[in-house]
């Protein structure tokens, strides 16, 4: 189960995150060891450079020392999602349009096609992507997975 805490903290963070021009994707909180791991995975169109994560680490951990809302011994990790990790929700997409994508879609018989190409356009149910052989648009229904594709 979640930690009844994460609803505060990410209220918390969320505007210094703003003003660092990343955006939050993901929130953890765990116990490790005697101490509790806050982890905020974060974002920006184009990425994150370390210094966004350092600027917004330091940011985070003075908000959290005057808040208060960890009593026990805690760290505080700020990271880029990495380049691997696939796109999933409608704002990943978002955040990707431009970029070269690979993609795997269930076509309607059942068998998963490999496509790869530029996102150009996200629709609330499907996307873009302009491949060698023309535009595509494709189902957000139908992609099993979605992931940048590295320039080399």
């Amino acid at each position: 189960m979640d930690d009844p805490r994460l609803a505060t903290i990410r209220e918390l963070v969320e505007p210094i995150l703003s003003q660092q021009k990343v955006e939050l994707v993901e929130l953890s909180c765990r116990a490790q060891g005697r101490s509790t791991v806050l982890r905020l995975l974060v974002d920006a169109v184009g990425g994150v450079t370390i210094q966004q994560c350092a600027s917004a680490n330091r940011k985070i951990t003075l908000a959290m020392e005057e808040s208060r809302v960890l009593e026990e011994p805690y760290e505080i990790e700020v990271s880029s999602p990495g380049l691997d990790r696939p796109l999933v929700s409608l704002r990943d997409f978002e955040r990707s349009v431009g970029e070269q994508l690979a993609v795997q879609a269930q076509q309607a018989d059942g068998r998963v096609r490999e496509l790869s190409g530029m996102l150009l356009a996200v629709q609330p149910e499907a996307i873009v992507l302009k491949t060698k052989s023309g535009n595509l648009t494709i189902s957000r229904a139908a992609i099993q997975r979605a992931v940048k594709k590295l320039p080399w």
